[in-house]
């Protein structure tokens, strides 16, 4: 079979081509998407699309049109519909499957298919009658597969490879949806917990009672100031899960978390959102969930992405107080560093604390004083060669890496949440939650300290 395959992104071609290949079909990519806005977005697209067809030795045909005037033309009809989005969509897979079917007729391709048909966040139904529809106009052949249950898998490669990652659908709407989901979302979930345990404890308490225990230490002062910081927290793992949640039982006000990953069953062991109930779903979201439910005025905002060089301007860095670094990736770690430390932004990173089982042997030092901890000599190496003069304080185990046991398939059986990773390091909780919490209580003790400057007051901390 000659088959074209229009590819909307590179992520979501990943699993798509697998799947071809698994049926001895290996398929021309085609892009043509002038959905995509803005300008930039649409280049690290098709820049991606190119780079996944090159390492895959695919051939690939690109139809490079920025379309936002012809493309808002052709949707803008559809927008005050009865099912507006319904009908915007289904243009805009118009648009995109024809100019693929004409080009599929054209050249003697014997059917076409789309990658459009792995989003679990399309309309996947509307997709396959368009692809029909188009297929009887233009007598080539619609090649329908669902390939929705690879479409984890193919997020998962995608990050694997470092690849781009988009945040939203493509099109300028699907942009204003996203910001928009966003900002209700946050307004909705807070007024609702806030309201639900107004109607549990107003009878009994307020959310300023829960850190009564904490102001007898702390001081009021002390606690209003651990109410106006601010903290971003990268990695939602067995590490930086735990740090976020002793922030805010800390009466930390504001909290971003970052983590691009679903609950697997394999974190169930050691992250603190990761239960029977969770696997599957967003670590940031299920996270959010649970912080709200311990302190519904805290400000929180769960980012379902990963930390690289082209969004880091999403995140607000320079409007925090503080960033804990708790991201296992070599490269996004150091982009992350650098980005910090460049912003003028206290920094806390934890380094390696899998193969370890000694929550004692946990230390804090500057970053070029750490040893023994493999993770820190990497990270070491890798800004000496970016030329990072910069320092901040680095949280790590003295303890040297124990070997892994051999696990066999019995420990990975079929159907489970998670696939058996190639490579994967053991790890517990003891330690990986000690150094969490260590993460945490540097954010608190020097925001408290720096209250007592402020103060003329003495706060006896680490």
């Amino acid at each position: 079979m000659k088959l074209l395959l229009h590819c909307c992104c590179a992520p979501c071609s990943i699993s798509c081509v697998k799947a071809l290949g698994d049926e001895k079909i290996i398929p021309q990519l085609f892009w043509y998407n002038p959905n995509i806005h803005p300008l930039t977005e649409y280049e690290a697209r098709r820049n991606c699309i190119k780079n996944f067809a090159d390492n895959e030795k695919l051939e690939l045909s690109l139809v490079d049109e920025y379309g936002l005037r012809s493309f808002l033309t052709e949707v803008s009809q559809e927008i005050n519909k009865p099912s507006p989005n319904i009908e915007k969509c289904e243009k805009c897979y118009r648009i995109r499957l024809e100019k693929t079917a004409a080009y599929a007729a054209k050249n003697g391709f014997s059917a076409f298919s789309t990658t459009l048909l792995i989003s679990p966040y399309q309309n996947h139904d509307v997709i396959k009658k368009t692809g029909e529809d188009i297929s009887a106009k233009y007598s080539v052949d619609f090649f329908y597969r669902d390939f929705r249950p690879l479409f984890r898998e193919g997020q998962s490669s995608a990050r694997a490879k470092e690849m781009y990652m988009q945040k939203y659908c493509g099109c300028i709407f699907s942009e204003e949806e996203r910001y928009l989901k966003v900002m209700n979302e946050k307004s909705g979930i807070n007024n609702s917990i806030k309201k639900q345990a107004q109607i549990q404890h107003s009878s009994l308490l307020t959310p300023h009672s829960f850190f009564d225990r904490l102001t007898l230490l702390t001081g009021k002062e002390g606690f209003k100031k651990l109410k106006k910081t601010s903290v971003l927290v990268f990695g939602l793992g067995g590490v930086g899960s735990w740090a976020a949640e002793a922030l805010v039982r800390s009466g930390i006000g504001k909290i971003g978390i970052i983590d691009s990953d679903t609950v697997c069953a394999s974190n169930v062991n050691r992250q603190i959102q990761a239960t029977s109930l969770t696997l599957g779903l967003p670590k940031a979201s299920c996270l959010k969930k649970r912080l709200l439910e311990i302190y519904p005025e805290c400000e929180i905002t769960a980012f379902d992405e990963i930390f690289c060089i082209e969004n880091a301007q999403d995140f607000n860095m320079e409007k925090s107080d503080y960033v804990i670094d708790a991201i296992d990736t070599i490269n996004h770690k150091l982009d992350l560093i650098e980005t910090t430390v460049n912003s003028k932004v206290t920094l806390f990173s934890s380094m390696g604390m899998a193969l370890k089982i000694d929550p004692l042997k946990i230390k804090t030092a500057s970053i070029w004083k750490t040893d023994i901890c493999p993770l820190a000599r990497i990270v070491r190496q890798g800004l000496r060669k970016r030329g990072f003069q910069g320092d901040f304080t680095a949280v790590y185990s003295v303890e040297p890496p124990m070997n892994n046991m051999e696990c066999t398939e019995e420990y990975y059986p079929e159907n489970t949440p998670c696939e058996k990773q190639k490579k994967a390091n053991g790890s517990i909780v003891t330690v990986t939650a000690a150094a969490g919490l260590m993460l945490a209580s540097l954010v608190i003790n020097d925001t408290l300290n720096k209250s007592c400057e402020t103060s003329g007051a003495a706060f006896r901390g680490l």
